[in-house]
């Protein structure tokens, strides 16, 4: 005989399979989007620079980190269309990513400095040693 469950779907079983499902898939979401959550903090622990003025730029991030990952495997900034900057002598080598930021590196140890938007790394690019 057909019974009203407290949840309002009518069934023959002790509880209602069509809530115990979605619950389950629910619960199946949350904890994707908890994993996601902590990969995302993981990678964001990991880099060598401060990437968070990027953090609504998705693309510009996985770039940024690419590169980071490309020289610290050994690969040189000016092969990944780095340039010295003139006005720190040499001392720094900028690579852009994307198209308004710059990674700039230590050219001496290949350490990487910061991550500059277009408009912060043309001040310094103007700046005269």
């Amino acid at each position: 005989m057909k019974r009203t469950f407290s949840c309002g779907h009518i069934g023959k079983g002790q509880y209602c399979h069509a809530c115990t499902a979605a619950e389950k898939s629910r619960q199946t979401e949350k904890l994707a989007r908890e994993k996601a959550r902590e990969k995302k903090q993981r990678a964001v622990e990991d880099d060598h620079v401060d990437l968070s003025m990027v953090t609504h730029l998705r693309a510009v991030q996985q770039q940024a980190r690419e590169i980071l990952r490309k020289v610290s495997a050994g690969e040189h900034p000016l092969a990944l269309n780095g340039k010295p900057l003139r006005s720190c002598a040499g001392q720094v080598i900028s690579v852009p990513v994307g198209r308004s930021y710059r990674l700039l590196f230590d050219a001496p140890t290949l350490r990487p400095l910061q991550l500059l938007s277009h408009e912060a790394y043309n001040h310094i690019a103007d700046r005269r040693a």
